[in-house]
């Protein structure tokens, strides 16, 4: 279902690893922090983290930037940073599961993460996965006004 969202992240991580691979850290991590650069696009961007779980750029919450993280939970209490570092410190890449708040809302939503580590920093983009919500607003529709 999501087949196509997971290739397309994983491929924004891969020009970002280029871009840092031909310009270097500092140049890479401006480009993250932008919000109005080529890591954002509509509800998708880049972050990057240290090997420490700390917040090294965020364009939609800049307010994170060298906040430790690690122990970071969701609302279904998920500590899914550390997820993400101690995968990125062992296996160097992945995908994880976890909630986090749609940019412009206070909702969590569940979202799909995909990272990779490259030297110090670990790059994550993912996606929010709208049909889960959707459905639970049809429930939610038909528990209060029952069927048509």
């Amino acid at each position: 279902m999501d087949t196509h969202e997971r290739i397309e992240v994983r491929r924004w991580i891969q020009d970002a690893i280029a871009l840092y691979k031909n310009a270097g850290q500092e140049t890479l991590l401006k480009e993250i922090a932008d919000s109005k650069g080529r890591f954002v696009l509509n509800e998708r961007y880049i972050f990057a983290l240290n090997v420490d779980g700390t917040m090294v750029a965020h364009p939609i919450e800049p307010e994170l930037r060298g906040k430790d993280l690690m122990d970071l939970k969701d609302c279904e209490g998920t500590a899914f940073i550390r997820k993400i570092v101690d995968t990125a410190k062992t296996k160097g890449y992945g995908f994880t599961d976890y909630n986090w708040r749609r940019p412009g809302s206070k909702d969590e939503l569940h979202k799909t993460v995909f990272f990779e580590r490259v030297d110090g920093i670990i790059l994550c983009s993912g996606f929010y996965s709208y049909r889960e919500s959707f459905l639970d607003s049809i429930i939610n529709y038909y528990r209060y006004y029952g069927p048509c």
